[in-house]
């Protein structure tokens, strides 16, 4: 249930506006760092780009809040939106006009937080039901700059007995042109020449010699293969030396001269002044030409099977006086540019691709995938990224994910690295990546200059056999938890509500819940409990009412505090009593080992606990319909008549399907 609000002042060309009502705590508002609940603070809505430490920063701002008191409100507008929670009573909302001199639309909901959720989505759009091998893990470096060094990746991937479904090379284009691979040397005329394949001389590479080749041998693999990218034009030091200098330049005077980069509103070409990239110009996705000519040189890429791109730095309109095509200006412009981008490169790769993005808003959960940006291997990091992953969730985004223990600065620690993995393996995006040693944000002593957060080289670099085998083990889990995972993703696709949850989402009326960010559920059916702190053998943790059943060791556990013990190979996951959670197993064991294949189960199994019913369905056709309590199960429906198992936690026990 929703209203518009009408309420809204209006002096000087500043709207505002006051809600007067009482509120317990407040959530949403995109990727928020610093807190989930943001009551008690004043809240810009601006894309801001921020290497490490985000603090109240976002790279994906989203003007909607809901609260736990029957209320929440959106501001259909990518106008700057400012939100004041500091005062008990009543919160204070301010935004300027648009570009057009319009005021923006402010919706007001009532109802519980998941229907305001949902109502909010219903305005905004529906995430998007990616592709399930999103899924699976993935594996990310910016240190892989050779065809060798991502084969070897590979290799070590298969002889470690690890599962991935996704790859992604950052350093595999030249950094002049952006889109031609490197090593590849072009002579364009100008004119909007652009490289096509049969332009690009693999023979003489000695950086990747057979592009296409290697993009053959990855999918052989059952991985899918992602490409880094940044929307501009090189300019001045952005262009490299030992590139396509006089090609690129030909290419920046063509599009200057048909105004297919944004503008100023002097006429000149709006140049990134700041942070990152600078002195470059940028792509108008608004103009339907300059979309056009800038994605006819990336079309080969398709053609030779790349599944999807990293689209890095959305946050380059940092001045409000850039103009785009359709008349917007950087007043909107700020906040649309990274959902503009995000839109032309989903349109590009279509359906069966994926955008993955650090920057967003309200749209991206339409068109790409979120992850939380730049962070070190620092535990005030890793607790910052479950802060992330449970605001972008109550802001409806449910395609989420990390760095594992950061990318950047010394390598983690072996309890960092492994409390990191424990926590990825129950969030939907589970991904390891690294930054380059030679960026000087790395300092090694001795001879070891490799800094892949890959397990092999951490277990290596700790000099201990027996990690490998225990974050073996993790990576598993996660492809277990694949039914249940593609399940919470296709209801987030019809709702809006995410997998990762904030208890206060599922216990909306245990007030206990919510302050609590070391805790979430996945689904409705599972609660885990992060280790977010060094040096520690036992956490305080809090289960809501009911019966609670540890998934590793049957232990029941009644609502309420409680302290519990921890070690290095487990971190505290419950389920909650009278639920079902359909895995993928091995021997009916948990943390098996079932391989990354998404087309089939070694063993389709149901956890079950107490009594109740059930109904699971996926992207294969199976559609099964189940009711059980502690002593047996029936089937109610079997559509495919596929074989599985139903596990009962209260008695350990396999009933064979």
């Amino acid at each position: 249930m929703y209203k518009l609000l009408d309420e809204i002042k209006v002096n000087n060309g500043k709207c505002s506006l006051r809600i007067k009502k009482t509120y317990d705590a407040v959530y949403g508002l995109g990727e928020k760092f610093d807190s989930v609940n943001q009551k008690g603070l004043y809240v810009r809505s601006v894309v801001r780009e921020k290497c490490f430490a985000q603090g109240e920063y976002t790279y994906c701002p989203i003007p909607f809040f809901v609260t736990p008191n029957g209320f929440g409100v959106y501001v259909d507008s990518y106008v700057e939106v400012d939100f004041d929670f500091r005062n008990d009573n009543y919160i204070d909302i301010s935004f300027g006009l648009d570009s057009f001199g319009n005021i923006a639309k402010v919706y007001y909901f009532e109802g519980t937080m998941k229907e305001i959720i949902t109502s909010y989505r219903e305005i905004a759009g529906m995430p998007r039901l990616f592709p399930k091998w999103v899924l699976g893990a993935w594996m990310s470096s910016n240190r892989w700059h050779n065809d060798g060094e991502v084969r070897e990746q590979l290799l070590e991937n298969k002889q470690n007995g690890f599962s991935h479904n996704v790859l992604v090379i950052e350093p595999w284009s030249d950094l002049t042109t952006h889109y031609v691979v490197n090593g590849c040397k072009v002579n364009l005329k100008g004119n909007g020449d652009y490289a096509k394949l049969e332009d690009l001389d693999f023979k003489n590479n000695d950086i990747w010699p057979d592009f296409p080749s290697l993009v053959d041998d990855i999918h052989k693999d059952n991985i899918k293969l992602l490409l880094w990218v940044v929307p501009i034009y090189a300019q001045d030091e952005n262009l490299e030396t030992h590139c396509n200098i006089s090609s690129s330049l030909k290419e920046n005077e063509y599009v200057k001269n048909k105004k297919y980069v944004v503008m100023k509103q002097d006429g000149t070409e709006y140049i990134i002044p700041r942070v990152w990239c600078i002195g470059s110009m940028i792509p108008d996705f608004t103009n339907r030409e300059a979309t056009k000519y800038w994605f006819d040189r990336f079309d080969y890429l398709k053609k030779i099977g790349i599944d999807g791109f990293k689209t890095d730095g959305g946050e380059f309109v940092h001045e409000t006086d850039t103009v785009f095509s359709n008349g917007l200006t950087g007043i909107e412009g700020i906040n649309a540019y990274p959902e503009m981008y995000e839109a032309a490169f989903s349109n590009f790769i279509g359906d069966k691709g994926i955008i993955y993005s650090r920057a967003g808003g309200v749209k991206t959960p339409l068109n790409s995938i979120l992850w939380a940006g730049d962070q070190e291997s620092t535990w005030d990091e890793f607790r910052a990224m479950v802060k992330a992953g449970l605001s972008s969730g109550m802001s409806g985004i449910s395609a989420w994910g990390y760095d594992i223990a950061g990318f950047s600065g010394y390598l983690p620690t072996r309890s960092l690295y492994l409390r990191s993995v424990q926590f990825a393996s129950f969030i939907p995006i589970m991904q390891w990546h690294s930054d380059p040693v030679s960026n000087n944000r790395c300092d090694f002593s001795g001879a070891w200059k490799c800094n892949d957060r890959s397990p092999w080289n951490m277990a290596r670099y700790l000099k201990d056999d027996k990690l490998i085998d225990l974050l073996r083990k993790k990576f598993d889990m996660h492809y277990n938890l694949l039914p249940y995972q593609y399940m919470l993703m296709v209801e987030s696709s019809e709702t809006g509500i995410p997998a990762m949850r904030h208890l206060a989402l599922e216990f909306e009326d245990d007030k206990n819940t919510y302050n609590i960010e070391n805790e979430f559920m996945l689904g409705e059916s599972l609660l885990v409990c992060p280790v977010l702190d060094d040096y520690i053998d036992e956490a305080e943790i809090y289960l809501p009412k009911g019966n609670w059943y540890n998934i590793y060791t049957n232990e029941l556990l009644k609502g309420g505090k409680h302290k519990v013990s921890l070690s290095d190979e487990l971190i505290p996951v419950y389920m909650k009593d009278n639920s079902c959670i359909p895995l993928n197993l091995k021997g009916g064991v948990i943390e098996s080992s079932v391989g990354n294949a998404m087309d089939s189960y070694q063993e389709l199994t149901f956890l079950v606990s107490g009594k109740g019913s059930f109904k699971f369905s996926d992207d294969l056709g199976n559609e099964i319909d189940l009711t059980w309590d502690k002593d047996s199960y029936q089937e109610l429906a079997n559509k495919q008549g596929i074989k599985y198992n139903v596990l009962h936690i209260e008695k350990d026990k396999i009933y064979r399907g």
